[in-house]
């Protein structure tokens, strides 16, 4: 068996273990026990899958958009730890390069124009690009709002990234074994994340307002 095909077979079944733990965080009372032990089988598990596929996008020739699809997850996990991270203090410089080498990221794959294949679209990997873009850009403005970003929005922070990287890892896993159902099979679980994260918004929103009107 070749390192490539190892490579793989690490990748495919610590993906496969790892979206059916992140149910477990994703579905259970947040801030709770559960929710904690399986949050950290959860990140273990997610980190081997993105450091496989790092390995198979440095090694391989992949298309832009699974390049796309590898950086989505991959920054959303790294931030949202770094969100986790910081219990006390404000985004740091470290952020700020984070959020910059994301930023270079998806210029480079806007200016590679890929050409794609069957599975994965060109449309597809400059869409994940921009929505990247657009969360860089929210954590490059955390230090101009930093006390407010600390006292109530880092929790919130954390869990709605680490909620986009498990429905990214969710569309890059649909999108390369379910190829005959594409666009489809990757449109649909980017859309369905894209819904959950405004329903955990708004849900946060709505008993902070709770709270309020009782206070």
């Amino acid at each position: 068996m070749q390192v490539n095909d190892i490579n793989v077979a690490v990748h495919v079944g610590m993906g496969v273990a790892g979206l059916i733990c992140g149910l477990v965080p994703l579905l259970s009372t947040k801030g709770g026990r559960i929710h904690r032990r399986s949050g950290r089988v959860f990140v273990i598990l997610a980190g081997v899958v993105l450091g496989t596929a790092l390995l198979a996008d440095i090694f391989l020739h992949e298309p832009v958009p699974l390049l796309a699809a590898s950086l989505s997850a991959s920054y959303q996990y790294v931030s949202s730890l770094r969100s986790l991270a910081l219990r006390t203090r404000p985004p740091s410089a470290v952020d700020t390069s984070l959020a910059c080498i994301a930023l270079g990221g998806c210029a480079w794959l806007l200016l590679s124009k890929g050409a794609g294949t069957a599975s994965w679209t060109p449309m597809i990997g400059y869409s994940t690009a921009a929505y990247v873009s657009c969360i860089a850009l929210y954590d490059l403005s955390r230090p101009f709002w930093a006390r407010y970003w600390l006292q109530h929005v880092r929790p919130l922070d954390h869990g709605l990234k680490m909620t986009g990287c498990y429905f990214a890892m969710l569309s890059a896993g649909a999108g390369n074994l379910l190829k005959h159902l594409q666009p489809w099979s990757q449109v649909i679980p980017s859309s369905l994340g894209v819904i959950v994260i405004v329903v955990l918004l708004a849900s946060h929103l709505i008993r902070g307002a709770n709270v309020q009107r009782m206070a």
